[in-house]
Order: structure tokens, then sequence, then C-alpha cells
């Protein structure tokens, strides 16, 4: 084990809004990073010979990526069956570990589960804090709170909602708040509430499929308890809605109206919009067997979150990076960096901006920022070295021939196991053989 280990000579990017470091060097002590600094000027914290230096000569440092959006229960289904009901508890547990060690070796350090079938991800969290399996640090919802009719309420009335299934079915207010408390005791980190009420899909400007009392209920709940809030919602009425209620962020929000942006903004609400999932069923649906009115669907989602977060960047709003890796369509550890290159590309993202979207944004919402997110003394070494300069093409991080080194806790990940059976670039095209997505209501995200 490496006590002391110094990074030297390269391109520093720290996560803050502060200057790159074109000659920058970074010194980890006992795991955590004790200096950072620009040419010779090394400060005090810095004068003992380290244990290991490391050359960074054309190499960019940068905080390990957090991804605001995968779901590590999900073992890449391609149904609401697949993912809801087939494999047990057991084998979910088993496999979400797995899984989570292809994400670390991506380059990503961290990232939230905003949904789980059973407890997977706080199953998969817990395991991975004591040491039984290399992963990424995870920050793990339950289930999501669903109202009757609502998103995620996709089994037959009849037949209601399995105990494995991604949500649970909370039909009054006692319901809801019981179930809010049940998760807490679980030791959850965050509560998901599924917003959006299917009534949604036929009628644009319908609202969620909770009222506003509901809604306020399990938000107030859950933050007395200590618990965040998020809520997927899509649609106009439930993302205002959300607002009003207190909720920490947003999920999608696709079909939010230019004359709520000011609202939004004026609330400070961040939002994932979660643009990957959708661009790949647009992209590469065809030749994945993805139905082709369902391509159609997510092609008019993708033009509408284009669109309107193009707007609520440009206004001000804290855009967050999530992925929403977990599906046949998203597979661990290939994706993550994808959110970037395309809030770069479609909504015209600074490069820096959606950099500090995957990083310190992502863990200021978790709470996460006296830990991880940025690259400052005091802070665990959580980073990432890549070669080359992701500001000029952000695309670099998810060239996995160009990511050199991966440390978590100032201890170096070594890329071997699942995770690093390909090495690739987004330019390598389509893996049909892991990405067959039928159609069904888990292609409904």
């Amino acid at each position: 084990m490496v006590k002391t280990l110094e990074l030297i000579g390269g391109v520093i990017i720290d996560g803050t809004d502060g200057p790159v470091r074109r000659d920058g060097s970074l010194r980890i002590q006992d795991g955590r990073i004790a200096a950072v600094w620009e040419g010779t000027a090394r400060p005090e914290e810095a004068q003992a010979p380290a244990d290991e230096v490391v050359n960074l000569a054309g190499r960019t440092v940068l905080p390990g990526l957090i991804d605001a959006h995968c779901h590590i229960s999900y073992g890449e289904g391609r149904t609401a069956e697949e993912v809801d009901v087939y494999g047990g508890a057991e084998w979910a547990a088993v496999r979400a570990v797995w899984n989570a060690a292809k994400v670390l070796q991506s380059g990503v350090t961290g990232f939230c589960d905003p949904g789980s079938t059973w407890n997977v991800a706080v199953t998969c969290r817990d395991a991975i804090v004591n040491g039984m399996y290399p992963g990424p640090r995870v920050f793990a919802a339950g289930r999501h709170i669903v109202a009757d009719g609502g998103f995620a309420d996709y089994f037959p009335t009849w037949l209601g909602m399995p105990p494995s299934a991604e949500g649970v079915l909370c039909s009054t207010r006692d319901e809801m708040a019981r179930e809010v408390r049940r998760q807490v005791k679980n030791r959850v980190d965050l509560v998901k509430i599924s917003g959006d009420s299917q009534a949604q899909e036929k009628i644009d400007d319908a609202g969620s499929c909770f009222t506003d009392e509901e809604l306020g209920l399990i938000v107030r709940l859950a933050h007395q308890l200590g618990r965040k809030v998020t809520v997927h919602a899509r649609y106009a009425e439930t993302v205002l809605a959300a607002v009003r209620a207190g909720i920490d962020w947003l999920i999608h929000a696709s079909y939010l109206r230019r004359q709520d942006v000011g609202y939004v903004r004026d609330s400070q609400t961040p939002i994932c919009p979660t643009l990957t999932f959708t661009a790949n069923v647009v992209e590469h649906g065809r030749e994945a067997g993805v139905d082709p009115n369902y391509i159609e669907t997510k092609r008019r989602e993708l033009d509408a979150l284009v669109e309107i977060h193009r707007r609520t960047y440009e206004a001000g709003v804290p855009l967050m990076a999530g992925s929403e890796a977990g599906f046949s369509i998203t597979p661990y550890g290939e994706w993550h960096t994808r959110e970037l290159e395309l809030m770069v590309h479609y909504l015209g993202v600074k490069p820096m901006d959606a950099i500090r979207s995957a990083t310190s944004i992502n863990a200021k919402m978790f709470g996460w920022e006296r830990q991880v997110g940025t690259l400052t003394p005091g802070l665990q070494a959580d980073l990432i070295i890549v070669d080359g300069d992701p500001l000029a093409d952000i695309r670099v991080l998810g060239d996995r021939t160009r990511l050199h080194a991966i440390y978590k806790d100032g201890q170096l990940v070594e890329q071997t196991g699942p995770g690093a059976r390909k090495r690739m670039s987004h330019e390598r095209g389509f893996s049909v053989s892991t990405a067959t997505l039928h159609r069904g209501p888990a292609a409904a995200h």
C-alpha cells in the first residue's frame, strides 16, 4: 500500500469553478488529497519525499466521475418482467455487486441508484463499504413510491405489484407515510417518487398521480427523517408540483414548458435530464430490436429534452449528469460518460460545466461534498487520469483506451475482471448481443 503518492506535471481539473492548472501537481497522503499546486510552487504540505511519484506529462487529472442515475439492481433487463420479477432477491444482489465492479472500472467512482428492486441498492452499497467487493460509492434509494395509475404501476390491477417490483404501490396518505418510514428503517439514503400519471401520456397537461398534499407529505417526512427525495417527472405539471413540494432534484423534466423554466430556476432545483437512455433508443434501437413505434416516441422525447434543457442550462438551472445505466440499451460500464457528451453536443453545455455536473454538482446533491467530487485538500482521493484533454474533446472521458488510471480512496483500481473485458470508445458501434431491447413496460423509461 502506497501511503504517499505524487502526481506531477499534468493538467488538473479540480471540479470546482476555479482555473485549470496546466502544469499541476497533486499529493495524496493516506487516501486523502494533501496538496494541489501549480508549477514549482510546492506547498509546505508536500515538502517531504513521496513514496511514489508519477509523471503526468500529456495527461489530465480530474475527480472520479459520479453518475446520478444508475439502477444497479436492474441487471440490464429488457422488459418489466426481467427487471421486476425474474431471478429473485439473492440473484439480483449478487449480480449487482458484480456489475458495480464494471461501473468502477469505467472511471465512475460514485453513483446514485434512484430506485431499486427489492432493497438491492442498499445491499450493494453496504457490501462495498465493508470491503467485500470492489465498487463505487453508492447513494441508494429503495423502491419508487407509486400511486395508483402512476408511472411504474405497470402490471394489471388484478395482479398488483409484486414485492420484487421497482415500485411499491401506496394508495393512501397513511400508506405513503408508512412506506417512507419503512424505507428509512431499511437504511436508504434517498426516497424516490414515481410522480407522473399514465394519463399524462395521452393528455400532456394532466397532473401528477399524487396530489400536492400527498407529495408534500412524502417530501416533508423524508426530510424530517434526514433523507433526500427525488422524483421521476417527465411532464410539466408533475415537475411544478414536485418543486412546490420542495423536492431535492428532478429526473427528466422532458416536457417542461418554456414558461415554467423561470419558476424552476428561481427555486434552484437541479434537474438530471438523463439523455443517454433516450438517445441510445433513438440511435441504436432499430439494430437492437426495439419496436419502431417506441423508437419514434423516444425520438419525440429526445427533441423535447434538447429544446427545454438548452433553455434550463442557459437560464442557470443546475444540471446533474446521469446515464440511466442498468437497462439492456445502457449496459453497465459502457455509457456513463455519454451523458456528458450529449450535454455538450445537444445542449451547448461547456465541457467544464459538464464535468462539474458529473463531479461537484452531483456530489453536493448527495451530501458528499465534504468527501469527494473535487480535488480539494482534505477530501478522499477519488480521481481519474486520462490521456489527452477533455476540455478540448469531452469524448476523451468515454474512450477506455485513454483511461490511464482510476483511484478510489487513494488506492489504484486494478483494471481487470468484468469491467475490463473490452477496451473501447463510443465510436466502436453498438453491440446487439449485449443490448437487445424488447418492447414492454420496462422500455417505458
